[in-house]
């Protein structure tokens, strides 16, 4: 049996992840949308206004003062309720991928790549830009930044990189892999997004509100794990779910 060492990761389970964020932040902003509907309909008519929406999901968007929320509390973890381990037989390597925060059709949302069906491993399985880093890159986040722009073709320029979330195993439990935080800074046109065929076979993009939405998503064991993971669903039209480690980055405990 090969020696193996206990690695932790996050808080409340897999992290304070990035939908837990936006979660308290809908709510806040939601809080002020009712508070300043209740104000006009009392100025205005004396009637209510349910104008305030229930659908919180459209309530977010990406200015100013809420990217600074999100990169502000991203800075906070704590202690795992989980704990990974790692071959520890077998050379350890570093890797790292960008979540990419967007806005597209108006919408806030995250940016997806679907891998190449030429690739060695995960062929055709939805992800996020990233790989090993390399001994030219300066740091890890530099490597998130290097492997987007190799593979979706968005520049650094264009990334504000908000933080970092919890460390992760690979499957085989050989990379430690980290996972970026970033929004890009204008708004993107899915069908003009010039991807490397060669690594990517399409990419697309998960509203806030959809990636939210407990119906769109579930929990599944896999094999003979002794946790459930999370699987969310993506467009009809893209037919795939967001399993593994992507959905792991994704996933709010």
């Amino acid at each position: 049996m090969g020696v193996v060492h206990t690695y932790s990761v996050g808080c409340n389970g897999f992290g304070l992840s990035l939908l837990a964020i936006v979660k308290t932040l809908l709510q806040e902003q939601q809080y002020k949308m009712e508070r300043t509907n209740e104000i006009h309909s009392f100025n205005e008519s004396n009637e209510k206004n349910d104008g305030g929406g229930d659908d919180v999901g459209n309530t977010i968007d990406f200015t100013p003062e809420s990217i600074e929320l999100i990169r502000n509390r991203l800075q906070y973890s704590g202690k795992s309720n989980y704990k990974f381990t790692f071959d520890t037989t077998k050379k350890i390597e570093e890797a790292a991928v960008l979540m990419p925060l967007c806005v597209v059709d108006g919408k806030p949302s995250v940016l997806f790549t679907i891998r190449s069906l030429n690739l060695k491993t995960h062929t055709g399985e939805v992800s996020f830009p990233g790989g090993k880093k390399e001994s030219t890159d300066s740091s890890l986040e530099s490597t998130a930044l290097r492997e987007t722009c190799e593979e979706i073709g968005i520049p650094t320029s264009q990334i504000d990189v908000l933080g970092k979330d919890s460390t992760l195993p690979n499957k085989d439990r050989t990379i430690k892999v980290h996972p970026f935080i970033g929004i890009i800074k204008h708004p993107i046109d899915i069908k003009k997004v010039n991807f490397n065929k060669d690594e990517v076979y399409g990419v697309f993009s998960v509203t806030l509100k959809d990636l939210l939405n407990k119906d769109k998503r579930r929990l599944e064991r896999f094999r003979d794990s002794k946790i459930k993971y999370p699987v969310f669903a993506t467009p009809k039209e893209i037919g795939l779910e967001i399993w593994g480690l992507t959905a792991f980055i994704l996933e709010s405990a």
